[in-house]
């Protein structure tokens, strides 16, 4: 804040060469004021007190003190002081310094969230994870295309995450989805577009982790069976990874057969693959290979064109459920559960939590909570032999592979 001074001080020189520091203004009166002084301290002194009867304020005894503090700075401090009443000042400065904001920019909620997506995109978050935020938050931008960032309010937001009909999983999805497109907006540089992350009143939302579903063995062998018959084997890639390889769908989506080595029987998850970001080896099994060769002679697509409508059909005949409009007596298809499976069965196998995490891509705490005894060590035997029902001539030559146990 600049406070106008009324009187203001002159430094001159006298005839005798020596220097003067002179008090010129005018006083309540009108009265022109003129005061001179040998040194700039006792003018100084001498102004303030000007100042202060010509505002009204009381006028200070004492001796000069020094301060490092200008002269207009000065001024402005007495002014607080009286504004305060008499009350102390330091606590009227934290309370400033913690509760002050800069003024927040007025932009409209689907411009910020352009912005936004722009932002991940350029810090290379994955096309999965821009489109998963694109979804949630434009989900809710969408029902307040008239207001801007700053107007948004914790009442909105709790009326966006516990919509009816969501689960508690898809609950915490949307809050975290929000949380990370507000806590952008609050921390924008150089200059933000709310004063606060209005999600960080919202309660987090508690999730009770049920444990994996996995497929039994007899349904594995009908869920192979016809991946088999269905257009020629064209699901057989992205079925024998999942189940027999457990790797991620998203992880499979992403793989070509550049990565995966038939003579070493081995898939490279690479760290832009992988979901952690981090490179992993995956052994394949004996029979994960059986199912794989001819394909990777062939180069069939882990996942064509028409994968869903193909993946729907496979699942189907084997009695699941495909997308909305299923058949009431398949069976609900649970997410991750050809992954869950395989990770169960390599774990009922080799009784050793680290040797499956490596394999798996998780931490022996994760497997040793959520996957232990879920599979009878007899079937995971029978599971590592489930193999293709007829051999099929390869076209091409195959050379000597290890084969992984």
């Amino acid at each position: 804040m600049k406070t106008e001074t009324r009187f203001n001080i002159v430094k001159f020189i006298n005839r005798g060469g020596t220097e003067s520091f002179r008090v010129t203004g005018y006083n309540t009166e009108g009265k022109q004021v003129r005061k001179n002084f040998s040194t700039v301290a006792e003018a100084t002194v001498c102004q303030q007190g000007l100042e202060s009867e010509y505002r009204g304020l009381p006028k200070q005894d004492g001796e000069l003190v020094s301060t490092r503090l200008s002269k207009q700075q000065i001024v402005e401090a007495e002014l607080v002081y009286h504004q305060l009443g008499g009350r102390p000042i330091l606590p009227a400065i934290r309370f400033y310094l913690e509760n002050y904001r800069e003024p927040s920019l007025r932009l409209a909620l689907s411009k910020a969230l352009d912005e936004f997506l722009e932002s991940k995109k350029a810090s290379n978050s994955r096309p999965d994870t821009v489109r998963s935020l694109e979804y949630k938050v434009g989900s809710f931008v969408a029902k307040h295309a008239e207001k801007s960032v700053c107007d948004v309010t914790p009442v909105d937001i709790s009326a966006e995450i516990h919509r009816p009909g969501l689960s508690p999983v898809s609950k915490s999805n949307v809050r975290r989805a929000l949380h990370a497109f507000f806590e952008w907006c609050a921390t924008r540089k150089p200059q933000a577009y709310c004063f606060e992350n209005p999600v960080k009143s919202i309660d987090p939302i508690k999730v009770d982790r049920d444990e994996p579903q996995i497929l039994p063995l007899d349904s594995v062998k009908r869920l192979m069976h016809a991946a088999e018959a269905h257009k020629q084997g064209v699901c057989i890639p992205y079925v024998a990874l999942g189940l027999f390889c457990a790797i991620r769908p998203t992880e499979i989506t992403r793989l070509s057969w550049n990565e995966i080595d038939i003579k070493a029987a081995t898939v490279t998850i690479g760290a832009k693959l992988a979901k952690m970001r981090q490179r992993r080896i995956v052994e394949i099994p004996k029979n994960a290979l059986q199912f794989l060769v001819p394909h990777a002679l062939s180069k069939t697509p882990i996942k064509g064109k028409n994968w869903r409508r193909d993946f729907d059909a496979v699942k189907a005949a084997s009695g699941y459920g495909g997308r909305a409009g299923q058949q009431a007596e398949l069976k609900p298809w649970t997410a991750d559960v050809m992954r869950h499976t395989g990770i169960s069965n390599h774990l009922a196998q080799h009784q050793h939590e680290g040797k499956t995490a490596a394999w798996a891509g998780n931490s022996p705490d994760v497997i040793q909570r959520h996957y232990k005894g879920l599979v009878r060590r007899n079937d995971s035997k029978a599971f590592w032999a489930i193999a293709p029902t007829a051999a099929k001539p390869a076209r091409g030559k195959i050379l000597p592979m290890r084969v992984a146990a």
